[in-house]
């Protein structure tokens, strides 16, 4: 139950964060990733396609990529308390470079920076 009220929080701030934004100025054209009416290429949706979707549609894209990226990668553990942050850096990815597809943009704003 903790876990559900946790994810509907933060998808609730997502959208509070960024509803007030306004979408990139990328044309709002048909999305290469829709493959058939209703159905999505997970790998090829841009960046682009949910800049240019409504808020609460941009909130639910992202919670879940969140989780479907986790789980590819084999993630055991997610820190609750950092999933606004990080969401938060892969839209600001996503705003600077909206032809990038979403899980790009995720390994982009997320992967570890490491130092020399």
């Amino acid at each position: 139950m903790t876990s559900k009220l946790t994810v509907a929080a933060l998808a609730a701030f997502f959208v509070a964060t960024y509803a007030m934004q306004p979408a990139a100025a990328a044309p709002a054209s048909p999305s290469d990733a829709q493959v058939a009416p209703g159905k999505w290429d997970v790998a090829r949706v841009r960046c682009s396609d949910i800049l240019n979707a409504d808020a609460d549609d941009r909130a639910t894209v992202a919670m879940f990529y969140y989780g479907y990226l986790a789980a590819k990668y084999g993630l055991k553990v997610i820190d609750v308390t950092k999933i606004s942050d990080n969401l938060q850096k892969v839209m600001q990815q996503c705003e600077a470079k909206p032809k990038m597809t979403v899980p790009e943009a995720f390994r982009a704003a997320l992967a570890p920076h490491h130092k020399k």
